[in-house]
């Protein structure tokens, strides 16, 4: 461990010197080095205390110092790596455990994918709306942040909201963008400075770094991942584990195969292609053709009746995971018992919420009611259930794309499936794996688009 007084000196004579600089012209090699010595401290104490899976992914992090950042700390993703930028004036004035806490911070964008979800968010909500909806997300699993840091109860105060733990990033966006718009306040803009050297935090431009991002969004994922993979020891937070894990579980249906035959299609306008020459100017080789573009759309219906197990529930986390990685766009998960008990939309693995906690009969009747009630019968539903329910439906499904897909060793209790049946057990694995969902969407629309 690190000896408390000798790295709070360390800390204080740095902080000293930080606090006199000017521009990032000031910042001496000598001072770098101390600094940087000081958060190898920091990281070599992370890595041999419970926390070791941050402190082995901040062993593989480039790190430097910028002064204009008004957040301690701020990551980009670069072909090389990941780069994580300092300020020491707002960093030196946290404890060692408020350091630890940001760094936790820091990887949590990285894990959640947070740099996509801000490219998302951004056109629909205010760049205040979208950073503090992104930060309360992830520091809900965070203890020891400096008080500076924005928390879900600080800010439902601030507000005037009564939002909820463990929601989703768009919830919040949404309900911190309504109150912006009504606050009376005036805009804390005209009061900020324009001085280069950020010296207290500002939420609002936190996450203006990752503006400099230029590399693809997809090498942003592998990078993660190999970062990820080869920071897990065995002792990383169960929700970033549940990510780590995606990565090589194995989906155990050919989803390639079995949805590029079912899955629907919904037009949605024309992309650019190289194969195919502009139809008006077919002289014109220079010129891009346009090939027509589909999404996918799928319903899940997960049984959560009491006969299904906490291993079932994990088999269909797996199986939505594989279908997610195959980026379909739009996946409506509908739970289910005796009657349905939530709906929601899912875009990314961290949308998946834990079990709803019932233990109900089984009933597929309300599936399908609900289908059949908002005009979804052109949607192809996936319904995971151990099979055991009624023998016929109340309602006859209108939908012809119906794939059951059964977790446990009973089969369907239904006398008319209306659709196709596969089961996932060990006896009859047929994945390709997680991988194998995202060239299936691509074949899936290649094809589709010939």
């Amino acid at each position: 461990m690190i000896g408390l007084n000798s790295f709070e000196d360390e800390k204080n004579l740095l902080l000293k010197e930080a606090l006199e600089f000017k521009s990032i012209n000031d910042v001496s090699d000598m001072f770098k080095r101390r600094f940087f010595d000081l958060v190898t401290k920091v990281i070599i104490d992370n890595v041999s205390n419970d926390d070791s899976f941050f402190g082995n992914f901040m062993l593989k992090i480039e790190r430097k110092i910028r002064l204009d950042i008004s957040y301690p700390l701020s990551t980009i993703p670069e072909i090389s790596g990941f780069k994580m930028s300092f300020n020491p004036i707002l960093f030196l004035n946290a404890t060692k455990r408020e350091m630890e806490a940001l760094f936790k911070h820091e990887i949590y964008h990285i894990m959640f994918s947070h740099y996509i979800r801000e490219k998302e968010l951004r056109d629909s909500y205010s760049k205040e709306a979208v950073n503090i909806a992104l930060d309360i997300s992830i520091n809900q699993f965070i203890k020891h942040l400096p008080m500076e840091c924005k928390r879900l109860d600080s800010i439902n105060l601030e507000y005037n909201l009564n939002m909820k733990e463990d929601m989703p990033i768009d919830y919040y966006a949404e309900k911190i963008n309504e109150a912006i718009k009504i606050r009376e306040k005036k805009s804390k803009k005209d009061s900020k400075s324009s001085d280069k050297v950020k010296r207290e935090y500002d939420i609002e431009s936190a996450h203006d770094a990752w503006e400099d991002i230029d590399i693809d969004l997809d090498r942003v994922k592998d990078l993660t991942k190999k970062t990820a993979l080869s920071s897990n020891k065995g002792d990383t937070p169960i929700n970033i584990l549940k990510i780590i894990e995606s990565y090589s579980e194995k989906s155990q249906i050919t989803w390639q195969k079995l949805l590029k035959r079912m899955i629907p299609t919904v037009k949605s306008g024309y992309k650019k292609t190289i194969v195919r020459r502009d139809r008006r100017q077919s002289e014109r080789v220079d010129l891009r053709g346009k090939l027509k573009d589909s999404v996918p759309e799928i319903i899940v219906a997960i049984d959560i009746s009491a006969s299904m197990t906490q291993k079932d529930i994990e088999k269909i986390i797996i199986e939505v995971l594989g279908i997610i990685k195959g980026r379909v766009d739009k996946i409506k998960i509908i739970e289910c018992d005796n009657e349905i008990r939530r709906v929601y939309n899912v875009k990314t693995p961290k949308d998946i919420k834990p079990r709803f906690n019932n233990s109900g009969s089984t009933k597929f009747s309300p599936v399908f009611e609900y289908i059949n009630k908002n005009n979804l019968k052109d949607k192809l539903l996936v319904y995971f259930t151990d099979g055991v329910g009624e023998k016929e439906l109340l309602v006859s499904p209108k939908s012809k794309r119906i794939i059951w897909v059964l977790t446990g060793k009973d089969e369907l209790s239904l006398k008319n499936s209306f659709g196709i049946i596969k089961k996932l057990n060990k006896d009859s694995v047929e994945g390709e794996g997680g991988s194998a969902a995202l060239n299936m969407i691509r074949g899936v629309i290649h094809d589709w688009a010939r």
